[in-house]
């Protein structure tokens, strides 16, 4: 599953693209109607992909808002943005659908249907040991107990057949769904 961030200050409209989502290889984990609340939000979601509305006030300025005084991105992971506008707004359902796939991909497919089978939490912890995090601090970082940590590490090796964390970050990053 490809995880996507939604953005837009119209809940219809945020409505409408969740609706396009729907059974297809986009899964929407989050939506924002401002700024604040989008920077928030893809902080705690880990997405692949944003899909956001930059001509929209609460948005403009949403790309430089990522970046640190020192010009560095503030997360330590890589996410597609699309930033979308009337045109594709006016789209039929595939027509949108096929936009946001070309843009995505790149001409790519996606590489692992293993992705598909990590749950949310298991994608958060998967980050956070790109990050770098040992056990404790994922714990301390998600409010959880280090028993349920090595669960969900366990689960993330059994299911993606690798034998370590350390690997498990490195086919995080090669799948693109973090990067360090």
């Amino acid at each position: 599953m490809i995880r996507v961030f939604l953005a837009d200050e119209q809940p219809v409209l945020l409505a409408g693209l969740r609706s396009f989502f729907s059974g297809t290889e986009f899964l929407t984990i989050g939506e924002a109607a401002n700024g604040l609340d989008l920077i928030q939000g893809i902080g705690r979601t880990y997405p692949h992909l944003v899909l956001v509305d930059t001509n929209q006030n609460s948005f403009q300025g949403f790309s430089e808002s990522l970046l640190n005084s020192n010009g560095t991105k503030q997360l330590r992971w890589e996410f597609k943005v699309i930033e979308y506008s009337a045109s594709l707004k006016s789209a039929t359902k595939s027509r949108f659908l096929e936009e946001v796939r070309r843009i995505f991909f790149r001409g790519k497919r996606y590489k692992s249907h293993k992705i598909n089978s990590l749950t949310r939490r298991e994608m958060e912890i998967l980050g956070l040991i790109v990050q770098g995090l040992c056990n404790k601090e994922i714990a301390r970082s998600l409010d959880i107990s280090l028993d349920t940590v090595k669960e969900h590490i366990q689960n993330i090796l059994r299911k993606t057949s690798l034998s370590d964390r350390t690997q498990a970050a490195l086919w995080a990053v090669r799948q693109e769904i973090v990067s360090l």
